[in-house]
């Protein structure tokens, strides 16, 4: 009787805890969001490539209370990569080396503001989340930025540049109150 008892919970268990799928429901407010091209993600922490050189600036106290180089956090750091129509505009802070000769010019972060190429939106139903990649240029640098937002509009950006090494940003989207001053 012990043992049909036990085979008994053992399959309840198992037929219990089948994989769920991480799909999203069709009224989620997420689709509308990413329907209206018109949002600003802001991040919370900065993700840079760990390098030699980015070791010995976390080793000369450089990096903000609370982070280490592989993870800084940016808080009290205003910083955005905003969606409206057409268009994106980013000005994030850059941790990291750049790989080639020249100066940084004026911008020492990210920054970019137009109409990016090959902007694709999609949606990854297996995954439950929505994908952007679009590549942008501006007088120093080219971005290719991808980015996996989530229904929960918690967002993951990847920023790859031409002349400096690669960095990915966590943090959250929110839709833009007032998309005609961008």
């Amino acid at each position: 009787m012990k043992t049909v008892i036990a085979s008994i919970f053992v399959l309840s268990v198992l037929f219990g805890c089948s994989s769920t799928k991480n799909s999203i429901s069709d009224n989620d407010p997420i689709h509308t969001l990413m329907a209206s091209k018109s949002f600003e993600f802001t991040a919370d922490w900065a993700n840079p490539m760990v390098t030699q050189s980015m070791n010995a600036v976390a080793n000369s106290g450089l990096i903000p209370p609370g982070s280490n180089v592989a993870r800084i956090n940016l808080a009290g750091n205003p910083n955005y990569l905003k969606v409206f129509g057409d268009s994106v505009s980013a000005n994030l802070p850059y941790y990291g080396e750049r790989q080639f000769g020249g100066g940084y010019g004026s911008a020492t972060g990210i920054e970019f503001n137009g109409i990016p190429e090959d902007y694709v939106q999609t949606i990854d139903s297996d995954k439950g989340k929505y994908h952007i990649s679009f590549n942008i240029r501006d007088k120093s640098d080219n971005y290719h930025v991808t980015m996996a937002i989530f229904p929960s509009k918690s967002t993951s950006v990847s920023v790859s540049l031409s002349n400096r090494n690669s960095i990915r940003y966590e943090g959250a989207i929110k839709a833009l109150e007032n998309s005609t001053n961008q």
